[in-house]
């Protein structure tokens, strides 16, 4: 026999209540007029990503409990115009989300399935750039794909090699290259993409030393020409991490990793950056920041300001004893630094505050007043939000992260 009582129908109210609360529908939060969109993980594997909205970065908890859009699978994330995308890796689906009218949280507008995209870029009139790059050799063609974000679809697309290179072995057999796309931008109604030679099916990298910049036509995306420096290596590596950065005036600097814990399995040339000056398609000659003359190997990083860049770094004695591929481990390689790098003194100067920390896929950075915001994991149970202060390369310990690592994160 059931007895229902008053106080069994509170205790069942209340339990439905907790329960809510750690829903991904945004029931027992309230979504903020203003504030910041987070890419967020709450694991490494397996993993939940979710989109959160979140008012305070430098104080408290970030978390989904209760807060945000839950993601299909392992996701990446864009903008086009005012379309915020979710690429869903695990099932291969895109999502478009933009600001509800009343502008209180996001709303799904539409979703398009794409084969692959490994790198991103702004494009042009509401549109992104994304590229899909071939996994395991088989074709060493790209697929170059103009994004819409009003109609939430692949507006165009181009399937073209981004540059064919070949390496002869020691038993003279000729191999031909991939070209893994690293960074993409257009300027000047040019598309360009950066990019680094790779044995498709194995992931070596025996051509490491040169920098390499593929340009096309825009929006016909027709090849026409690779500039190249052999200076340092190739700009970027897998996972379009931010590795080409824009300054006040227009000009554009590269980063070279070199690096062994970002899948290269030889550095023939010092880690370092080059520029490309506005409105040109070379290297400028007389300009090269020897990153590697300072100790240190650059990773990925976003330009500040007065010719301040904030980066992940690793230091060349850690990155010479590196496993392969450690620089994307957020928790089990604790071996990266955050640094300041000064553009026009050459210098470098790192962070004391940020302890050494995990490596990301897509290393995420937002500049916010002059200073920047940092996801950084140290092990499985800490990961905090870190802002740094490019002017005085400190920083100061944030929001906890209720989870591996943020993702992306964007100003609303």
């Amino acid at each position: 026999m059931k007895i229902y009582t008053r106080r069994t129908a509170f205790l069942l109210a209340l339990i439905a209540a907790v329960a809510s609360s750690c829903s991904s529908d945004n029931e027992g939060k309230s979504i903020p007029e203003h504030g910041y969109l987070l890419g967020f993980r709450t694991a490494t594997d397996p993993t939940a990503d979710y989109i959160l909205y979140e008012t305070d970065l430098a104080s408290g908890t970030v978390s989904a409990r209760g807060n945000g859009i839950e993601q299909g699978g392992w996701s990446y994330y864009a903008k086009a115009g005012d379309t915020y995308l979710a690429l869903d890796y695990d099932n291969s689906i895109a999502k478009g989300y933009r600001f509800k009218e009343d502008g209180l949280g996001l709303e799904e507008v539409g979703e398009f399935a794409f084969e692959r995209m490994d790198c991103f870029g702004k494009g042009l009139n509401g549109t992104a750039i994304a590229i899909g790059a071939p996994w395991g050799g088989g074709s060493y063609d790209c697929k170059i794909q103009i994004v819409d974000g009003a109609s939430v679809s692949i507006a165009n697309s181009k399937t073209t090699p981004i540059y064919e290179s070949f390496y002869t072995n020691d038993e003279e057999e000729t191999i031909q290259l991939n070209a893994w796309p690293t960074a993409t931008w257009i300027k000047n109604n040019k598309l360009y993409v950066s990019f680094y030679p790779v044995i498709g099916p194995t992931w070596e990298t025996p051509v490491t030393d040169t920098a390499y910049v593929s340009v096309y036509s825009y929006p016909a995306l027709e090849y026409e020409t690779t500039f190249k420096d052999t200076r340092t290596g190739p700009v970027g590596y897998y996972s379009s991490q931010p590795c080409v950065l824009e300054d006040e005036s227009g000009d554009l600097y590269t980063l070279s990793s070199s690096s062994f814990a970002a899948g290269y399995t030889q550095a023939t040339k010092p880690s370092g950056i080059l520029r490309i000056n506005s409105g040109e398609s070379e290297f400028d000659e007389a300009y090269f920041f020897n990153v590697e003359e300072e100790g240190y190997r650059v990773l990925g990083g976003v330009y500040v300001g007065n010719g301040k860049v904030v980066a992940r770094v690793i230091s060349v004695t850690i990155d010479n004893q590196a496993p392969a591929w450690a620089a994307f481990s957020v928790v089990d390689a604790p071996i990266h630094n955050i640094a300041v790098l000064d553009l026009e003194d050459k210098t470098i100067e790192i962070v004391d505050e940020v302890p050494l920390h995990g490596g990301q896929y897509l290393t995420p950075f937002m500049v916010e007043n002059g200073k920047v915001w940092a996801s950084i994991t140290t092990s499985a149970t800490d990961a905090f939000v870190y802002e740094i202060d490019p002017a005085t390369a400190t920083a100061v310990k944030g929001a906890r992260i209720d989870g591996s690592e943020i993702q992306t994160f964007s100003k609303y």
